[in-house]
């Protein structure tokens, strides 16, 4: 097994035991509930459908647990596929965190575990963030490397956009790139569009690029009305898939 990935999975098992035993004095800092259809362009009969929510859990001013649970309809596949991890936070400031996950992403009775680690800036009105995550399944494995980051400019509206890039066994690779705009409805909620291209390549074989579009509107929740870092997914790499 990857040194790594027991070092991740013992990590937050410790983590989860020393903040459990100070459970009553956990306090919901955030959450989302978010609901999102992707597809592509020229043909949107491949679409997904996203469900997913997601509450942090503060135990003092910098430790934290962030869980999330997703489910995504994929239309094209005519299946359901579900996801859940957590993230052990650690707030080095007020504007500075850094975490490791573990999750698993289930599809047609098949699981994926995936594990990894992020870092979180916030400045003023907007922020960035970055992970780097690993994916296994009955001996394939994949690398998956993202960057997001935005900010709100003014009137509820605002702008952002990411890059995720991941490698897999086969010599598939795959490149997402969308840029984002929102607007907000009041203080906790708001709706957001985002279009972008996705990009594949199998060593040997050429690669193609297809245009995807999403909308979707989120929910925010707890004392900080959002959350510390996004939900992680293996299924977030693709669209309308």
């Amino acid at each position: 097994m990857n040194i790594v990935k027991v070092l991740t999975k013992r990590g937050l098992a410790v983590i989860s035991v020393v903040l459990l035993s100070s459970a009553a004095q956990a306090e919901v800092t955030g959450g989302q509930i978010k609901l999102s259809q992707s597809g592509f362009t020229d043909d949107m009969s491949i679409a997904k459908t996203n469900l997913s929510g997601s509450v942090e859990l503060g135990f003092g001013s910098q430790f934290g647990v962030q869980l999330d649970l997703g489910v995504n309809m994929l239309n094209f596949a005519d299946e359901t596929a579900t996801n859940l991890a957590a993230h052990g936070i650690y707030k080095l400031s007020d504007s500075t965190a850094v975490g490791a996950f573990y999750g698993i992403d289930q599809l047609a009775g098949e699981t994926n575990d995936f594990y990894g680690v992020e870092a979180a800036q916030n400045f003023g009105t907007g922020g960035v963030q970055g992970y780097l995550a690993r994916g296994e399944d009955n001996g394939a494995s994949g690398t998956v490397i993202g960057i997001s980051g935005g900010a709100v400019m003014g009137n509820g509206f605002g702008i952002g956009a990411s890059l995720d890039h991941g490698t897999f066994d086969g010599g598939l690779s795959l490149t997402r790139f969308g840029v984002r705009g929102s607007l907000g409805l009041g203080e906790r909620s708001k709706m957001f569009a985002e279009v972008g291209t996705l990009n594949g390549a199998i060593s040997g074989l050429g690669s193609d690029s297809e245009t995807y579009a999403k909308i979707g509107a989120t929910y925010n929740f707890g004392a900080n009305s959002g959350l510390t870092f996004g939900d992680r997914s293996l299924f977030n790499l693709l669209p309308g898939l």
